[in-house]
């Protein structure tokens, strides 16, 4: 598999590990934050998932999830849930034809390839799953390992031979 396709499950996969860990903090753990101005775990998550949605609409028109704010409380099982439809409709479209989407941020009308919007899914992923993982550190609770979701763990976990007989 010489494309996206693997990136891409290894970010739905990846981010489903974060999430399942993430069922083992307290309620006070999720308000935790690296620093004063940085996001909580929650809004982390939240991000991680709510982005993933975004993305998805963008290049897909499908909306995964509605009425949602970074801010809110949004339970754990609805975050596995929204992620797991997110990544696979992102995965699916990366089976198309590149071609320019066009959208609104911000009040400006944006024009990006759905390579380019499918390619900064999985860095933005990435980045805020390592985000959590510092913020969880520095509080000293060790639940999420970054070695844990490589590449490496991934290619282990899905089966392939990665190492000649």
């Amino acid at each position: 598999m010489l494309n996206q396709e693997k990136l891409l499950l290894h970010m739905a996969w990846a981010n489903q590990f974060v999430l399942d860990k993430l069922g083992q903090l307290t309620e006070e753990d999720w308000k935790l934050q690296l620093t004063k101005e940085d996001w909580s775990v929650q809004e982390l998550a939240n991000h991680i998932v709510l982005a993933a949605g975004g993305y998805a609409h963008r290049i897909s028109g499908t909306a995964v999830s509605t009425g949602l704010d970074q801010k809110m409380v949004i339970p754990l099982p609805d975050l596995q849930k929204y992620c797991a439809e997110a990544d696979e409709i992102l995965r699916i479209e990366s089976h198309k034809s590149d071609e320019i989407n066009t959208y609104i941020r911000d009040g400006k009308n944006i024009e990006r390839s759905r390579s380019t919007i499918i390619s900064q899914s999985i860095h933005h992923a990435t980045e805020h799953r390592a985000q959590i993982s510092d913020t969880l550190k520095v509080h000293g609770i060790r639940i999420l390992d970054l070695d844990e979701i490589d590449l490496w763990a991934f290619s282990d976990c899905a089966g392939e031979i990665n190492s000649p007989e």
